[in-house]
C-alpha cells in the first residue's frame, strides 16, 4: 500500500502540467514540446493570453468558428504552468515558465504561442518577455510586451498599447490608437480618428493615411527622439508644436496664430489647417519635429 502511494504522488504534479482549468478536458500535446487545442465560439468571440517567456502570433483565420492555440515550447512543457478555460465565447489562456530552484545556466530555444482566431474578436494579450505581433483583426485591442517588439498589421478597432522595451509598429490600421512605449522607435500610420503617441526614448514616425479626420483632441509626443509626422492636405485642424531643445520644420499651409524661436532651444508653433478643427498636439523634449503632407 505505500509503494502506490507513493506512485500517485509523483504522476498528479505530470498531470497537472497538461492539465488546463477547463474541467474534465484533456489538452492535445502531441509531444515534450508541442501543445495544441481548438476552442469552438459564436459572434462576439473574445480572448485573453498571458506569456511570460515566449512570442505571441495572433492572426485571424478569416470565417473560422474556432479559436485555435499552438505551443511550439523552447524546452519541456512540464517546465511551464499552462492554464486554460472557456466561459462560453471568451478563452483563457496562460503560459509561464515554472520558478527555477538555484542558479542555472542553459541554452533554449525561443517558445512561440500561435493563435488563431475569428476575424471579429476582442483581444486582451500580454508577454513578459517576448515579440508580439497581432493581424486581420477587427475589434476591441489590448496588447503589452515588457521586453519585446510588438507590430501590429491590417486592423480595425479602437487599439491601446504599451511596451516597456521594444519598438512598436504599427500599419494599415484604422480607428483610434493609444501606444505608449519605454524604450523603443514608433512607426506608424493608419486611418486614425483619434491617436494619442508617446515614447520615452526613441524617434516617433506617424503618417495620418488620406482620407483619415481625426475627430477627437489627439496628442503626440517624444520625451527624447525625433518626430515625424505626415497627414493627409485634406487634414482640418489646429496644430499646436513645441519643442524644448530642437527645431521644427513644418512645410504645411497654415493659417498661423503664434510662432516662436528666440535664443533659447525651444519652439513653439499655433496655427491652423483647412480653417482649423479638431486638436492636433506635437511635443518633443529633446529632438526635431518635422512634419509634411502625404
Amino acid at each position: 500500500m505505500r509503494l502506490a502511494s507513493v506512485r500517485v504522488f509523483v504522476i498528479v504534479p505530470a498531470l497537472v502540467g497538461m492539465l488546463g482549468l477547463s474541467g474534465s478536458r484533456m489538452v492535445a500535446q502531441n509531444s515534450d514540446t508541442d501543445w495544441h487545442k481548438d476552442y469552438p465560439v459564436g459572434g462576439g468571440a473574445a480572448l485573453t493570453v498571458e506569456t511570460s517567456d515566449s512570442s505571441l502570433d495572433i492572426h485571424s483565420c478569416g470565417d473560422c468558428k474556432m479559436i485555435r492555440i499552438h505551443v511550439i515550447a523552447g524546452e519541456k512543457l512540464t517546465n511551464f504552468r499552462l492554464e486554460e478555460r472557456q466561459e462560453q465565447n471568451h478563452v483563457y489562456f496562460s503560459l509561464k515558465e515554472k520558478p527555477h530552484v538555484g542558479f542555472e545556466i542553459h541554452w533554449k530555444a525561443k517558445t512561440q504561442v500561435i493563435v488563431e482566431t475569428p476575424s471579429q474578436l476582442e483581444l486582451d494579450a500580454s508577454t513578459a518577455d517576448g515579440n508580439v505581433s497581432v493581424r486581420n483583426l477587427t475589434g476591441s485591442v489590448r496588447a503589452h510586451s515588457s521586453d519585446g517588439a510588438m507590430t501590429l498589421e491590417d486592423l480595425h478597432g479602437d487599439i491601446h498599447l504599451s511596451a516597456s522595451d521594444g519598438n512598436i509598429t504599427v500599419h494599415n490600421v484604422v480607428g483610434t490608437l493609444e501606444a505608449r512605449g519605454a524604450d523603443g522607435h514608433m512607426k506608424i500610420d493608419g486611418q486614425f480618428s483619434a491617436v494619442q503617441l508617446h515614447t520615452s526614448d526613441g524617434n516617433l514616425d506617424f503618417a495620418l493615411a488620406d482620407g483619415s479626420q481625426l475627430t477627437t483632441a489627439s496628442h503626440i509626443e517624444s520625451a527624447d527622439g525625433h518626430v515625424t509626422i505626415r497627414v493627409p492636405k485634406t487634414l482640418a485642424a489646429d496644430v499646436d508644436v513645441s519643442t524644448s531643445d530642437g527645431h521644427i520644420d513644418c512645410s504645411l499651409p497654415l493659417a498661423m496664430d503664434h510662432y516662436s524661436s528666440g535664443e533659447s532651444a525651444s519652439h513653439h508653433l499655433h496655427g491652423h489647417m483647412n480653417a482649423g478643427g479638431t486638436a492636433l498636439s506635437i511635443r518633443t523634449s529633446d529632438g526635431n519635429v518635422s512634419i509634411a503632407a502625404l
